[in-house]
């Protein structure tokens, strides 16, 4: 297994960002995202320019291409898409038919940004407002994003209230939970060049002899909740009858991650069943912890010290037993 870093949420000249595209893939390229997706709003006019920008400048990164659809009710992520469908036919009280139209346009992957994000009204249409009736119709949620932290203009407890990040990961646990097939994934929703500072990231996970290119391999990974959130550390997890076994990859550089860099190291698992179990970890070596019989889906978080959203280093692509035994 190998674990591909992917920057899913960025905007340029092309809608409302402060850098242009050659601007943006330089600094993807030097900040080593790997794969970038451009997801400017309601436009799709930068795509080809990033592609020009990476070959002049023989950079090793993969372009993701996308689309943050912007509406009064939410904003929608659209993956893979290379064109603008119309969008005035969207019902928020049925949008199920409207994601459906995003995957005949193109889209690969349709996820929701932001979702808890602060909304009207002094941010009209960043909160999600749609109602979701089927959420096989989503296949990620965006549970943090990383906008307002890297902004450096506010408290990182001030940034995660204004962007709703504690909401949108709850919503996606309890969704799992109840056996929902859905991604988490993290948005740098990067507008213009951020503040080096640790903040989550979303890291694919793929087998080590993947024919496919970077942006398409992260596209399956996605489709396939494949992918890790984390400020640094790599871990994989699977299950095995009634245990879970969790393995670190010590591979990890992210922002020159290091295991020393967290003192108290815990793993959490939440099982459907409700139950929860922890054990301390030194990030090296394999760790085992029971699942409850009967469980069919489970999540895995691992923390620095206290159990909570400000001590939590990453989160584990979500285990479904069925899935698990028959891999």
């Amino acid at each position: 297994m190998k674990f591909l870093r992917a920057e899913l949420h960025n905007h340029s000249t092309e809608s409302d960002g402060a850098l242009t595209t050659e601007q943006l893939t330089a600094y993807a390229a030097e900040k080593r995202f790997g794969v970038l997706a451009l997801t400017d709003h309601n436009t799709v006019s930068g795509h080809a320019k990033v592609y020009q920008a990476i070959r002049r400048g023989g950079y090793n990164l993969s372009l993701l291409p996308g689309v943050e659809i912007t509406t009064f009710y939410g904003h929608v992520l659209a993956l893979g898409l290379l064109q603008m469908p119309d969008f005035t036919s969207l019902d928020p009280r049925s949008p199920e038919p409207f994601f459906a139209a995003l995957r005949a346009a193109g889209a690969r992957a349709v996820g929701i940004a932001h979702p808890f994000c602060l909304g009207s009204p002094l941010y009209i249409g960043c909160r999600f407002e749609m109602d979701i009736h089927d959420w096989n119709a989503v296949d990620y949620i965006e549970v943090v994003n990383t906008s307002a932290s890297e902004s450096g203009l506010t408290s990182p407890q001030v940034a995660e209230a204004f962007n709703g990040n504690p909401k949108a990961l709850a919503l996606w646990e309890k969704l799992v939970l109840e056996g929902r097939r859905i991604a988490a994934v993290t948005g740098k929703d990067l507008h213009r060049l951020p503040q080096e500072t640790p903040v989550f990231t979303t890291y694919a996970m793929v087998e080590e002899d993947c024919p496919l290119q970077p942006a398409d391999a992260v596209l399956g990974a996605i489709l396939r909740q494949r992918t890790l959130i984390t400020k640094g550390p790599l871990f994989s997890a699977s299950i095995r009858e009634d245990q879970v076994a969790i393995t670190f990859d010590a591979s990890a550089d992210y922002l020159g991650w290091n295991p020393q860099k967290a003192a108290e190291p815990l793993l959490e698992l939440r099982d459907s069943t409700g139950a929860i179990r922890w054990v301390s970890t030194d990030l090296q070596n394999p760790a085992v912890l029971p699942l409850t019989p009967g469980a069919e889906s489970a999540v895995v978080k691992l923390y620095d010290g206290r159990r909570d959203f400000e001590h939590l280093l990453a989160v584990g692509a979500p285990l479904y037993r069925a899935r698990e035994e028959k891999e």
